[in-house]
Formats: C-alpha cells, sequence, structure tokens
C-alpha cells in the first residue's frame, strides 16, 4: 500500500519575513518623526501665517497686565526723553503725586506712566491693538520669510519690533491736553529671534509642506499597519511612538521659555516677552496634548486588545471608552463649533474602526508568516511523520 502523500503550505521564507520587519520599523520610526513636524506645520500655517487667526490669537494680549506695564514704560520712557516735556507738565501733575514726589522730575513721570497706563488700560486700546495687529501681520509674516518692510522693523540681531507711534501720541495728547506736532519714534520688542536666518528656512519649508506632511504621515503609519505580521503590536508601537513625540514638542517649548526670556534685558520686557511666548503658543500645545492624548489611548487601547479569553469583553469596554472620550473632548473645547465637532466625531470613529480590526484580528492567524511574537522554534513548520525522514 502506497504511502500517503502529506501536503503543507509553504510557509514565508524567514529571510522575507525579516525585510516586513525591517520595512514596518522604518515606516513607523519615520511616521513618529513626521508626527510632531505635522503639527508644527499646521500650526504655523493656520495661526502665524493666517491674519484672522493670528489676530485672535493675541488680542487677549490687550488685557494682559505685563503687556500693558511693558507698553506703559516704553510710551513714558520716550515721552519723558522729550525736550522740555518736565516743565510743560509741572502745572498738570495732580497734588497727590507731587506730595508723594517731591523731585519735580521723578513726579513727571510718574504723572505720564499713570496716563500711558490708564490708556493701555481702556477699551480703546483693545480696539486699536486687534487694528494695530490685523495690519502688522502681514508684516510679521514678512519678518518671518525674509522681509523687514512695513511697521515690523528687523534689527540684524534678529529682534522684531512693533512701531507704537501712535499709542504714544494718544498718551502724549491726554497728558499735555494738546496733540503733539509730529509723530513719536516708539518702539516695543515683539520677538527675539537671533537665530532668525534658520527660523525663514524653517518657516518657508513648513509653509510648503504643511497640507502635505499629515498625509504622508498617516500614509507611513498605514503603511506600516499594512506591513506588519503582527498588527497589534504595530499599531502598540505607533500610538506609543506618536505620543512620545508630542512628548519632545511639549519638553522643548517648556524647556525653550527659560532661554527665551534671558534674550530680554529689562525686567518689563521678559514679563511681555513671556506673555506673548504663552499665548502665541496656547493652541500648539493644546494640539500637541490632543495628539498625545490620541496616541495614549491607541496604544493602550491595541495593549488591551491581546490575545485572551476577555478580548470580546475588553472590546466593549474600549468602545464605550473611546466615546466617553469624545464627549469629554467636546465637553472640554472652550467654543463648541462644526469644525470641532467634526474633528472629535471622525477621531472617535478613526479610533473604533482600528479597534474593531484589531479585535478582530485576534482570532486568526496572520497570513504570510508568522508573527512578531513566534520564537527561533516555530519559523519552521514540524514536518509531518513519514514524510522525508528516515523509514521507521
Amino acid at each position: 500500500m502506497a504511502d500517503a502523500t502529506v501536503e503543507t503550505a509553504a510557509p514565508s521564507p524567514p529571510g522575507a519575513h525579516r525585510v516586513r520587519r525591517v520595512f514596518t520599523a522604518l515606516l513607523v520610526i519615520v511616521a513618529c518623526v513626521l508626527a510632531p513636524l505635522s503639527v508644527l506645520a499646521l500650526w504655523a500655517k493656520t495661526t502665524v501665517l493666517d491674519t484672522s487667526n493670528y489676530v485672535s490669537t493675541v488680542a487677549p494680549l490687550a488685557n494682559n497686565s505685563d503687556i500693558q506695564e511693558a507698553a506703559a514704560t516704553r510710551i513714558t520712557q520716550r515721552i519723558m526723553s522729550e525736550k522740555d516735556v518736565v516743565s510743560q507738565l509741572e502745572d498738570k501733575i495732580p497734588p497727590r503725586i507731587a506730595k508723594r514726589l517731591p523731585n519735580l522730575n521723578d513726579a513727571a513721570e510718574a504723572f505720564v506712566y499713570q496716563a500711558a497706563l490708564k490708556f493701555v488700560s481702556s477699551p480703546k486700546f483693545e480696539t486699536l491693538w486687534e487694528q494695530a495687529n490685523r495690519r502688522v501681520q502681514p508684516q510679521v509674516v514678512a519678518a518671518l520669510t525674509g522681509s523687514s518692510d512695513g511697521k515690523v522693523q528687523l534689527a540684524k540681531d534678529g529682534t522684531v519690533t512693533l512701531d507704537l507711534s501712535g499709542v504714544a501720541k494718544e498718551v502724549r495728547a491726554v497728558s499735555l491736553d494738546r496733540v503733539p506736532a509730529g509723530s513719536i519714534d516708539t518702539t516695543i520688542e515683539l520677538f527675539k529671534w537671533p537665530w532668525l536666518g534658520t527660523v525663514q528656512d524653517i518657516v518657508d519649508l513648513l509653509q510648503e509642506l504643511a497640507w502635505f506632511l499629515p498625509f504622508l504621515t498617516l500614509l507611513c503609519f498605514a503603511g506600516a499597519i499594512a506591513l506588519s505580521t503582527n498588527r497589534r503590536r504595530t499599531v502598540l508601537r505607533s500610538g506609543l511612538g506618536l505620543a512620545a513625540g508630542m512628548l519632545v514638542i511639549l519638553i522643548a517649548l517648556a524647556v525653550g521659555r527659560g532661554p527665551y526670556l534671558d534674550l530680554f534685558a529689562t525686567a518689563p520686557g521678559r514679563q511681555a516677552g513671556g506673555a506673548a511666548y504663552d499665548q502665541l503658543l496656547h493652541g500648539l500645545r493644546l494640539q500637541v496634548r490632543g495628539v498625545f492624548a490620541l496616541g495614549v489611548i491607541i496604544g493602550v487601547g491595541a495593549w488591551l486588545t491581546g490575545r485572551s479569553p476577555a478580548t470580546t469583553a475588553t472590546t466593549k469596554a474600549i468602545r464605550i471608552g473611546v466615546i466617553a472620550v469624545g464627549f469629554l473632548a467636546l465637553a472640554a473645547l472652550d467654543e463648541l463649533t462644526a469644525l470641532a465637532v467634526l474633528v472629535v466625531a471622525g477621531v472617535v470613529a478613526v479610533a473604533l474602526v482600528l479597534v474593531e480590526v484589531i479585535a478582530r484580528r485576534q482570532d486568526r492567524p496572520v497570513d504570510g508568516g508568522p508573527s512578531d511574537d513566534a520564537g527561533p522554534d516555530q519559523l519552521s513548520p514540524e514536518r509531518p511523520a513519514g514524510v522525508g525522514g528516515p523509514p521507521a
């Protein structure tokens, strides 16, 4: 009786399996590097380089006490530097200031400072601040891209200053009860960028790639998951890598704040610079924290959906958790807009699809080769008895 021939499926060669693992790892690494660049590019494109968004971002600075004090101090210094201003103010100084400061120069300076501080604390200054920033924003963009025309002046050391001559003229008119004949050259430092040449190159690059980088990042993540022989592990690593990239940005923003403020020579300048730094980067921090939370959720979700008897129950719990996080995200928004609802709904939908795909794959073997969890003894299938072996 002829021996029966046992047919077995040919496994993937170990070399092909290693190649897939290498390319999967490379795609994950590239995606995790591109993810922070994508967030930075979108933030720069939609906030710094967009007039309406830029104005709405810096508008609250008009009510910031540090900004108001810095502007009032600079305006006071400029007005007090004029010739004969003390003698012109002698009859206008209130008795309470003259009594507290017998020195005429000190009393005149205090009077001008109070007038300046009162003006920059008024609703009129809020309106002027918003209008000025709307006019200046294109010039800020020009400075970032290499031009220094208009109201924003670019010094050789990379200091960007804003012309406050109009505000100083208003304060002088209030304190002296008359409008000065000429303009009052008064500026305040907006930013200090000793590395402005490098910043200009980076801004140009991010501006060009703002919409392409996110697409390329998602494509790399998708390619890594599709190529992987253990998709759950790849999703886990992708989520943790995404969170790590966002953490790098948050750490850089926190660590870089101190050295940046050290570039300002005066205490009011440092306070104003800190307020502007925090306000301008507030939206970026929120975006980075959101992507960081998404990466953690994806990583934890992939870890929880590992092979276990409780996979079904765990998947249901994760679905409920993802939906709950979506509702919490909507509740945490300061302003609930249609775009925000669509974005949160899209993120929740993608997360649910990922959970479903990962959960479905736990009940069937991966085609095309052993999983990443396979040991060395599992790379070659067992040889059936009586086939190709020594005779019994």
